[in-house]
């Protein structure tokens, strides 16, 4: 049978995490032509053209992934749910809803409370869909007696704060982490830097993110800085290690397969 397994992410800096991630994975760009995956001309397993800020790809198995930047949080639900109605023309095999936390880096239980509220607005839209709705031993979501699979994946990282690090848990929090741990010495000169700004408001992710990325990665640009982390294996590691603690590395990996 066609199907398709499919990640609803915020926005496109997460889109290029995720395609950085998905290549680690192995999964490939159909049509490649050594271009960027943003200029192919990728067709789904239905004929019909990716478009709109979406990303396709086959997984080493011959499955197809796509990644849906919403534009952001609040655009999430709708999308699920929409995917979710299609599920019986176009066959859904696994669904990521993936999520900030956005909550306070503080302590675990901060970002534990970011999980449970992105769970819970799942299973309220899962009600509606599949009353019957099961919860598998990992903590997915089995609809239509688990013919589809739908995961939620926050992003948010164990860490104990320190210099480098924002204060919110999100995916720029994470890719700091990684970086600090991979290059000692750099947390210290972003968080001199930002404190010094004159006139500056309070530093938040996107000022951590994009310090590490204007210091040591102009050349890539925004979007390119997140994608590129899978090039690095000392980082992959380390970011590995962080999305496997949290559960989101298994929920990747099946989404891949």
């Amino acid at each position: 049978m066609t199907q398709e397994s499919v990640i609803l992410c915020e926005g496109y800096h997460d889109r290029a995490f995720w395609d950085g991630w998905l290549r680690f994975l192995k999964c490939d760009v159909p049509q490649a032509n050594n271009k960027v995956v943003s200029n192919k001309i990728i067709k789904d397993p239905w004929g019909r053209t990716v478009s709109g800020g979406q990303f396709g790809y086959q997984s080493p198995t011959g499955s197809f992934v796509r990644v849906v930047p919403c534009g952001g949080d609040v655009f999430i639900p709708a999308a699920l749910k929409d995917r979710l109605a299609g599920r019986t023309t176009h066959a859904l095999r696994h669904l990521v809803v993936n999520y900030d936390a956005d909550t306070d880096a503080r302590t675990e239980s901060d970002a534990r409370t970011g999980v449970e509220a992105a769970h819970n607005s799942v299973q309220t839209i899962l009600k509606s869909v599949d009353p019957a709705f099961t919860t598998s031993p990992q903590g997915d979501y089995l609809l239509d007696g688990g013919k589809t699979v739908v995961s939620v994946l926050v992003w948010w990282t164990p860490d104990a704060h320190s210099d480098g690090l924002p204060w919110k848990h999100t995916l720029e929090r994470l890719v700091c982490a990684a970086l600090n741990t991979t290059l000692p010495g750099r947390a210290q000169a972003v968080e001199q830097w930002l404190q010094s700004r004159p006139g500056g408001s309070p530093a938040g992710p996107k000022e951590y993110a994009w310090s590490n990325m204007a210091g040591w990665a102009a050349e890539k640009g925004c979007e390119a800085f997140f994608s590129a982390l899978w090039s690095d294996p000392q980082v992959v590691t380390e970011l590995q290690s962080r999305l496997v603690q949290t559960g989101a590395w298994r929920i990747a990996e099946y989404a891949a397969a």
